[in-house]
């Protein structure tokens, strides 16, 4: 199961109704669906975005989210291994050495996730660079991965919508009961 699992992190990461109303930051207007979704292999609950398509376990690519050039990708992912041994594979699913230091930190209803904001590439895609928001959290019997991957300037022209759904997959995933 443990290799399972990190081998299916590793290809969404080469992947580029409760429904709820999620508002944009103040000073910006409309609004995101988001629905929740129960991953029971992996033992996870959170929100994703309504309408996107699942690619994976934990993965959904939504096409429609903004008008990019390309989907914005949210991997919401959990395995049960230490963390430094889920950052492995994270670093070698793209070009980075290491994972710079964290941005900051977030405080969800589980976890208090470590936060990284980078460009590089992920392998076996060529040389596109992409913007990837990543966060890390552990409780001890697992370690669970927040990946947001968009073009960089796909992310500049809307920073403020996908901000807000990040951060809503932050504040929301969290262990089944």
């Amino acid at each position: 199961m443990k290799k399972h699992c990190l081998v299916g992190v590793s290809a969404v990461l080469l992947l580029v109704l409760t429904a709820c109303s999620a508002s944009l930051p103040v000073g910006k207007s409309g609004s995101i669906a988001l629905q929740p979704f129960f991953h029971q292999e992996m033992g996870i609950r959170g929100v994703a975005p309504h309408g996107c398509s699942h690619a994976q376990p934990g993965t959904v690519e939504c096409p429609d989210l903004i008008s990019g050039q390309a989907p914005v990708v949210l991997v919401q992912q959990a395995a049960p291994v230490p963390l430094d041994e889920l950052m492995d594979v994270v670093l070698a699913s793209t070009t980075l050495d290491q994972l710079p230091e964290p941005t900051g930190s977030y405080k969800g209803t589980a976890f208090t996730w470590d936060l990284y904001a980078v460009e590089t590439q992920l392998k076996d895609l060529g040389p596109v660079t992409v913007r990837l928001d990543l966060a890390l959290a552990e409780d001890g019997s697992a370690s669970y991965l927040i990946a947001m991957v968009t073009l960089p300037e796909d992310y500049e022209a809307n920073t403020a919508l996908l901000e807000t759904v990040y951060t809503h997959a932050l504040y929301s995933l969290a262990p089944l009961e």
